[in-house]
């Protein structure tokens, strides 16, 4: 359906247009980097409780990416797993959970949120942020400016974590396939 638009319709939807485009750019990035540290999660569960890569990816796709599992959930497995079976590859990465659950928190905000179109916001003519709306439980109205700055600093973070859950899912898959190789030769 096409409507006629006055110059000023046209403007506004310019604008919004920009704003959206940022947006992505914003949000985009981040979501970008957290799905793969998501999956390196699961990576490292399913390479502790399967040594066989034909069941270890039916457990990826049965139980990991059922929908029961949530991201607070692997990290809550992945915390137990380096406490009890990995304590040493914990050491290097002090701050693993805590980085992850923050990293968990801050895009739940992001992925739980409206972006701002509002006549009020477009007309500060932003250039380096984006507003998000949420809602709280007492049904008060939050506004969250993220700028670009931010997201790069958050970036980094989510990268040093990236790296720290390669490193440990290397060390979990090589102990487990070396204990089964040592349980088959050794019965």
């Amino acid at each position: 359906m096409s409507r006629v638009k006055d110059n000023n319709g046209n403007k506004r939807q310019e604008k919004v247009a920009k704003v959206v485009r940022y947006d992505m750019n914003i949000r985009g990035a981040y979501l970008a980097q957290v799905i793969p540290i998501e999956e390196l999660v699961k990576d490292i569960i399913s390479y502790h409780f399967c040594c066989y890569e034909g069941k270890r990816k039916q457990f990826v796709s049965l139980i990991l990416n059922g929908t029961d599992y949530t991201f607070a959930s692997g990290i809550n497995i992945l915390e137990k797993l380096l406490k009890i079976g990995y304590p040493d590859l914990s050491q290097p990465y002090p701050k693993l959970i805590n980085d992850l659950d923050k990293i968990r928190r801050f895009c739940n905000a992001l992925v739980h949120s409206m972006l701002d179109t509002s006549d009020e916001f477009l007309a500060k003519n932003y250039t380096d942020r984006i507003r998000l709306i949420s809602y709280d439980e007492r049904g008060q109205t939050n506004y969250r400016d993220i700028t670009r700055s931010e997201i790069d600093e958050r970036l980094e973070d989510c990268l040093d974590v990236h790296f720290a859950l390669v490193d440990i899912r290397a060390q979990v898959r090589d102990c487990i396939l070396t204990e089964a190789e040592q349980n088959k030769t050794n019965p």
